[in-house]
């Protein structure tokens, strides 16, 4: 009897032990968390905000991760027999995924924007050809161009039309947009209202200037496809050979999540993996 009581004290101890224990670390791992979290929720802000100029709260995407990450992990600990390493693997692609999708719209948006920028810079000149002063032109452009080029004109004049200076709204969409080609257009911009002179025939030498510089960039791009290609399928290939030889030795791919020797084998494989995705993609990002 004394026997059991003494297990039982035991055991009550121990659950007590670990109780504190988890509170611990969650109440010296939640400021860190929180920090952390703020940061992210921070730059999707500014992304949506931002350079997509959506009005969308942060919090939802943070929310959206939350739910993401929850339901992976469960997927993954459903489908690998309760293995923690596929979990947590997982639950590390599902808080990856909303901020690469993000970042994925906002890259498609900026070639857009930076296709769309010729056009623009042209309709400026005609604009001010036509008698217009430069407001009145980026006014035009803001009217009269598709999306998403318009909106960030729209945005630029309803800065100036609050009360920011022109130099200091420009400089804001430079920053905003986060394009050298834009930056170039703005800053010569204002270097004519600066020091004057003609300012059709500026537009036109910057829209020859930003139309060679895309070509460039169209022409390395061209030369680079095969290699970003091979990047991309490199990143996926171990995936689809895991995939393949799951239908085909399932107990055998399930001993990699189960296992410890399987564990070693993943990281190596994963971490090779990056390696080589990375370095493929340092050797083709050229810049002109």
């Amino acid at each position: 009897m004394i026997l059991a009581m003494t297990d039982d004290t035991r055991l009550l101890v121990g659950s007590i032990v670990i109780f504190l224990a988890t509170v611990a670390a969650i109440w010296i791992g939640a400021n860190p968390f929180l920090a952390v979290l703020r940061k992210r929720e921070e730059q999707y802000g500014y992304i949506l905000q931002n350079s997509l100029l959506l009005n969308i709260p942060a919090r939802t995407v943070t929310i959206l991760t939350g739910m993401v990450i929850l339901l992976l992990g469960y997927i993954a600990y459903a489908i690998v027999d309760g293995s923690l390493i596929a979990m947590t693997f997982a639950a590390g692609v599902g808080m990856l995924l909303p901020g690469l999708v993000i970042k994925y719209l906002r890259r498609k948006r900026l070639a857009k924007l930076e296709d769309q920028l010729v056009g623009a810079v042209q309709t400026l000149a005609s604009g001010v050809r036509a008698g217009l002063n430069l407001v009145q032109s980026m006014q035009m452009v803001s009217r009269d161009a598709p999306v998403p080029i318009h909106q960030e004109f729209s945005h630029l004049v309803r800065e100036y039309e609050y009360g920011v200076p022109l130099d200091e709204a420009m400089e804001n969409a430079a920053e905003r947009i986060g394009s050298s080609d834009f930056r170039l257009l703005f800053t010569a911009l204002h270097t004519h209202r600066e020091r004057g002179g003609d300012l059709g025939d500026t537009l036109d030498r910057i829209a020859a200037s930003i139309r060679e510089i895309q070509r460039l960039e169209n022409r390395v791009n061209a030369l680079t496809a095969q290699g970003r290609a091979t990047a991309r399928w490199l990143g996926a290939m171990p995936g689809v050979v895991m995939a393949i030889l799951y239908f085909i030795d399932s107990a055998g791919m399930i001993k990699l999540f189960t296992e410890n020797e399987g564990n070693l084998i993943l990281a190596v494989v994963v971490a090779l993996n990056v390696i080589g995705f990375l370095w493929i993609r340092k050797i083709m990002a050229i810049d002109i």
